[in-house]
């Protein structure tokens, strides 16, 4: 069974092609719905770009799960808008039995995200369009929407200090694929930003390398095309086949050439080697919603969760950090110090774990990054916050925020996060232990 993952692409103005490049081979497109249904008999895994808001994207994926042969060959739909605690909701309303609305719209009304992108009505619809589908095939050739989101409780959220669960999103991701699809030999599209599927993208640990380190050659990346980010002389030349078509990049002018041809922000190097394929939806540039207004049912909790992500900035978000090589905080991390300390000294009843991390061009990485969560923990006691309320855990390298070498970002992998001490507090995300 199969995997889809659809990648979205950022914004790159006025690159060029190189020579090299334009004496590589042609693309050989294909009409898109076929080329990935036709994968699914050589990968287990097909990873689609989900390009947040776009409208070509939701009309795309409709039509794919339309196209002949596509319910023979894959068993589920895994999408990153939905949060997982609403799954057997989910899975009753798929399977066309009769849910309440006010029950459904937990799923993208309480995810991780809080800019409030997942409200637009094409994600609902999209369930929609999937369950109508479901209702026409015959019970062993229906799919099974898999919701990678965490299962967060919000109700549970509370303090800037409680879980990290956008820490969590690719490693529950990863997990939902593992053991819910390919354990179980299931072909599964996956649904999801790019960032979370590019093979060069300058976040470490995300999803495409987690199910790369685990399961190697079983993904196919997909990548949608955004002309309007895209380099001029490059968009023209791909204007020339039907609409949509898709292609394999290996070996081309396009695989080829650096990644910024395709107006991506956040990879490095050639495009072959971040992505496999390209998904050519329109010669005009995509059109994407804004986030709608939030409704007023849900208004004030929304404002809660944002002003909550904003606090928690001090704690995880890379705001308390380390000179090079040493256990000594660096200037820019008095404000957000006294921060976590107001917050400790006003509940009284909060217990934390203070987690250091190291860059991985530091020698002692080893050993400092203990060290460095022992002198946070040792600033806090020293102004009137109890010993046994805080834990110091060194972490290593093992969590970086950013593969490149800029020193901006090396020096925000030397970091110190601070959480609600629980049974599963530890260096790695939870579900990275599953």
């Amino acid at each position: 069974m199969a995997l889809i993952i659809v990648i979205a692409v950022g914004h790159c103005l006025g690159c060029s092609t190189p020579a090299s490049s334009r004496e590589a081979l042609e693309l050989s497109p294909q009409p898109a719905a076929r080329f990935i249904v036709q994968a699914f008999d050589s990968y287990p895994l097909v990873a689609l770009s989900e390009m947040h808001g776009n409208t070509e994207s939701q009309a795309f994926l409709a039509s794919l799960i339309r196209e002949p042969g596509f319910s023979g060959r894959v068993n589920d739909i895994v999408v990153e808008f939905g949060n997982a605690r609403y799954q057997t909701i989910v899975d009753r309303y798929i399977a066309g039995e009769s849910v309440d609305r006010d029950e459904l719209r937990g799923t993208w009304e309480n995810t991780t995200q809080v800019s409030g992108i997942w409200l637009l009505p094409m994600y609902e619809a999209i369930l929609g369009d999937i369950r109508s589908v479901n209702v026409t095939l015959p019970p062993n050739r229906r799919f099974r929407v898999l919701l990678g989101d965490p299962p967060v409780d919000w109700r549970s959220v509370i303090s800037p200090a409680d879980d990290d669960f956008n820490d969590q999103r690719d490693a529950y991701f990863a997990w939902v694929v593992q053991h819910q699809v390919l354990e179980h030999r299931r072909k599964a599209l996956l649904f999801v930003g790019g960032a979370h599927i590019s093979r060069k993208v300058v976040f470490p640990n995300s999803l495409i390398h987690l199910l790369d380190a685990r399961f190697p050659g079983n993904t196919l990346v997909v990548s949608a095309i955004d002309v309007g980010s895209m380099d001029r002389d490059a968009a023209d030349r791909l204007k020339r086949w039907p609409i949509p078509w898709a292609a394999k990049v290996r070996g081309t002018w396009l695989g080829r050439s650096d990644v910024k041809i395709m107006g991506s922000k956040f990879s490095v190097g050639a495009v072959e080697d971040d992505i496999d394929a390209v998904l050519y939806l329109s010669a005009a540039p995509l059109i994407f919603q804004q986030p709608p207004a939030v409704p007023p049912s849900i208004a004030v909790e929304m404002q809660r969760r944002r002003r909550l992500a904003q606090d928690t900035l001090r704690f995880r978000g890379a705001r308390i950090r380390f000179e090079s090589s040493l256990p000594t905080l660096t200037a820019s991390s008095r404000e957000p110090m006294a921060s976590v300390l107001r917050e400790l000294l006003r509940d009284r009843s909060l217990r934390v774990v203070v987690k250091a991390l190291a860059d991985r061009h530091e020698a002692a990485a080893l050993h400092l990054p203990l060290m460095r969560a022992s002198l946070v923990t040792d600033w806090l006691t020293r102004r009137g916050v109890e010993a046994r309320r805080l834990r110091a855990m060194g972490c290593g390298a093992v969590r970086p925020l950013w593969a490149d070498d800029a020193e901006e970002h090396q020096a925000a992998n030397r970091r110190a996060e601070i959480v609600r001490m629980t049974e599963t507090a530890s260096c790695e995300p939870a579900f990275d232990r599953h």
